[in-house]
């Protein structure tokens, strides 16, 4: 006991042996703490669900909201109300639509890839 206290290794034990052993229970709580961390968090699923919704839900709006915007200022400019209005609300339409699909393509696209997996058939 009194060589434990005086900061010497007990008789019977090797240093090496102390180490190994220190370092095997550090590499299995590193493995431990990686894999957790490697594991999605429950719940972020419906998070990055709505985050996407969000986002397809902002691309058709802002698409419709600036078509109809540029077409009311040239109609003011132009005297023209409510002709040019109605072409570019149609127009920005048709672009929020479009820029609707691109996004939901990137995503499609990001998310197979991210699962490392191709699901073309």
């Amino acid at each position: 006991m009194a060589d434990d206290q005086d900061g010497k290794i007990p008789s019977g034990t090797s240093p090496e042996k102390g180490r190994n052993s220190d370092l095997a229970d550090f590499g299995a709580r590193l493995r431990k703490t990686q894999q957790a961390h490697l594991k999605p968090a429950p719940g972020r699923g419906r998070g990055t669900a709505m985050g996407i919704a969000f986002r397809l839900t902002t691309e058709l709006v802002a698409g419709v909201f600036v078509g109809g915007a540029i077409g009311w200022v040239l109609d003011q400019w132009l005297g023209t109300t409510p002709w040019l209005m109605l072409v570019f609300f149609f127009i920005g339409v048709a672009a929020g639509i479009l820029n609707v699909y691109r996004a939901a393509q990137q995503i499609t696209a990001a998310t197979e890839r991210d699962a490392g997996g191709d699901h073309s058939g």
